[in-house]
């Protein structure tokens, strides 16, 4: 929530200090379980960055904390190893278009860990420079707003996030790649993520972005 000035106000509820970084953000973001509370934060971090409230990506004078292994994710979503996943169908049922919703609010809850992850987990590390925190700022706002777009007609549907089971393919790849930025870009954000149809960070269109090179 913005604050007099454009300072960020959080509640300090639970003992924790609210974040001051960006990066200090996607942690917090990395660290939340519930799907729509991550999307929520995520949305909040991404306005109030974007428009200046937080000040800086990262604190140089600190060393890079590094994100978690495996975000924390809700114990309600079933994963599956990819091949055992349970098909979808071609959306002729109202059973098949339900799993088709499912597996898309799946598919973007998970994009936007990845677009916090790659955040803290490049961004202090190799001092980028804020180009890049403001293009994945808006990619993560915008699948956090898309899950909650889908999570919504699920349950407008009788059905809810997690009431079928999925798979985790996504992170597999972002694993692989977590000790290169190129690999993780080139693999995970224009390979992966667009062809399930989530966006790269440049506007739908696999291009080198501004702030690299």
């Amino acid at each position: 929530v913005g604050g007099a000035g454009g300072a960020v106000v959080v509640d300090k509820a639970g003992g924790q200090a609210p974040p001051k970084t960006l990066v200090d953000w996607a942690l917090k973001i990395l660290d939340t379980a519930d799907p729509d509370e991550k999307a929520r934060l995520g949305d909040l971090a991404a306005t109030e960055w974007l428009r200046g409230a937080i000040p800086l990506p990262y604190d140089p004078a600190q060393p890079a904390r590094a994100p978690p292994d495996r975000p924390a994710r809700s114990d309600a979503v079933r994963l599956l190893p990819p091949s055992q996943a349970p098909k979808l169908g071609k959306g002729g049922s109202a059973q098949s278009r339900l799993a088709m919703l499912h597996s898309l609010a799946h598919i973007e809850s998970w994009a936007v860990d990845l677009s916090w992850d790659i955040v803290a987990r490049f961004g202090a590390q190799l001092r980028m420079p804020r180009g890049f925190f403001d293009d994945f700022a808006r990619v993560a706002q915008d699948e956090g707003r898309h899950f909650a777009v889908l999570s919504a007609r699920l349950r407008e549907l009788g059905s809810h996030y997690g009431a079928l089971p999925a798979h985790d393919g996504l992170w597999d790849s972002a694993m692989r790649t977590s000790h290169c930025l190129l690999a993780r870009l080139a693999v995970e954000h224009c390979v992966h993520e667009v062809s399930q149809g989530i966006r790269c960070p440049s506007n739908h269109h696999i291009k080198i972005p501004r702030w690299w090179g």
